[in-house]
């Protein structure tokens, strides 16, 4: 019998923490604040803009995480124009926060998010650099992770008001706490964080956030023109990596999908991907003609910029898929255990629209269990769930967002 099941999204305040043992835990460190705090309220009245001077807001873990806070943070800027916003994240995510409507980034590169090879920090770094926010008096903190150690983190700098999710613990150190709807998009939740505190009326349009410049576009020509691309389309990129193994897509289907379209659209197909991902970006291009690998080559904003540039992305659920939304450039994203609802930051993800998911119809699917993957998941052919996303199924998607991208099957150029 498989130890996995289906997904239960959590509402409300209910505890996110899976392991019995750690909800014990939690419940004891809470007991002292339950002493010695006033109950967080739920839905207390705006602050208005005149009395919020200085913004703390904790968004410590990776990048898919900030530019799904991008629109949140878009709002908090239109509530409170006068105010200094500052972004606390670690150091893999400080080239993209330094593009978000902040006035201020603050590397707090949290031990619980990253490794030292990343430059992670001790606890105590983060402690001292959360006290000496103390002088500044900060009015009003945000933790849009839902972590209850950002929680503390907020609690030291002695904010004013501190908003926060309470579905890991820590409920009283917050004043504001935002009921969790893990049936909503963290873009939407983040949005519903802010609206705690400065109101329903601080909502704007919801307006991608422009991330890249001229600069960095003059910057994606050059990289595309460096690699012989310059004038060519279809350019498709393809980031074949999952983050994980219970996220990864077979390469050997990326492959097929990628040589698809070099026959049928005459696609570039540009691959990219960190360091590490060379060994997989290899076997992805072996038996192609013509692929350009990035793979390990590019800055973070440079990454941003060429995916800003492409016609097309094709990737797992990870980073990447959420700089495609972000960016605005159409893009399929292969989904297996993660729930696209709660972690796709592309809109609804149906097949019409220009960010499409994959995902097959399986009885467990999505189950969540990223971290704590079900034995039976971590065989060397991955998760049932992506097992049965066909090469058709991709393929089909991406040939629909070529057509309506204005490239006919059968018109562009030979590789």
């Amino acid at each position: 019998m498989p130890r996995r099941q289906r997904w239960t999204p959590v509402k409300g305040t209910g505890t996110r923490v899976a392991s019995p043992a750690e909800r014990a835990l939690l419940a004891a460190a809470d007991l002292p604040l339950r002493l010695l705090r006033r109950a967080p309220i739920l839905d207390g009245p705006p602050l208005a803009a005149d009395e919020v001077r200085e913004i703390l807001v904790l968004r410590l873990d990776r990048i898919g995480d900030v530019l799904m806070s991008l629109p949140a943070l878009a709002d908090l800027r239109q509530a409170y124009p006068a105010a200094r916003i500052r972004l606390a994240v670690g150091r893999w995510s400080e080239e993209i926060a330094r593009r978000a409507p902040v006035d201020d980034v603050l590397v707090w590169s949290a031990p619980w998010v990253g490794r030292p090879s990343e430059g992670a920090e001790k606890r105590r770094v983060l402690w001292r650099a959360a006290r000496r926010l103390r002088a500044d008096r900060v009015d009003l903190a945000f933790d849009l992770q839902g972590d209850v150690r950002a929680a503390w983190l907020m609690a030291l700098t002695g904010a004013r008001e501190r908003v926060g999710y309470a579905n890991t613990g820590g409920a009283r150190l917050l004043t504001r706490v935002v009921p969790l709807d893990e049936t909503v998009s963290w873009v939407e939740q983040n949005r519903r964080a802010i609206a705690a505190a400065a109101g329903p009326a601080a909502r704007g349009g919801g307006a991608r956030v422009e991330l890249l410049r001229d600069a960095d576009r003059q910057r994606a020509r050059e990289i595309l023109a460096a690699e012989g691309l310059d004038g060519r389309r279809p350019l498709v990129g393809l980031h074949a990596s999952g983050g994980r193994p219970v996220k990864q897509w077979a390469p050997g289907r990326w492959r097929e999908v990628a040589d698809r379209l070099q026959h049928e659209f005459g696609a570039a197909v540009v691959l990219t991907g960190t360091a590490a991902d060379r060994p997989l970006a290899e076997e992805v291009a072996r038996g192609l003609g013509g692929v350009r690998d990035l793979t390990g080559r590019l800055s973070l904003i440079e990454s941003l910029s060429v995916i800003g540039a492409l016609d097309l992305l094709l990737s797992a659920d990870t980073g990447p898929m959420h700089m495609a939304a972000a960016v605005g450039t159409p893009s399929v994203s292969v989904f297996g255990p993660s729930d696209p609802r709660r972690y796709f930051s592309g809109g609804t993800g149906a097949p019409g629209t220009r960010h499409v998911v994959v995902q097959p119809d399986l009885w467990c699917a999505p189950c969540n269990l990223i971290r704590r993957p079900p034995h039976e998941c971590l065989g060397p052919e991955g998760p049932e769930c992506l097992r049965l996303v066909t090469v058709d199924d991709v393929h089909a998607a991406a040939a629909g967002l070529l057509r309506a991208g204005g490239f006919p099957r059968g018109e562009a150029g030979a590789a």
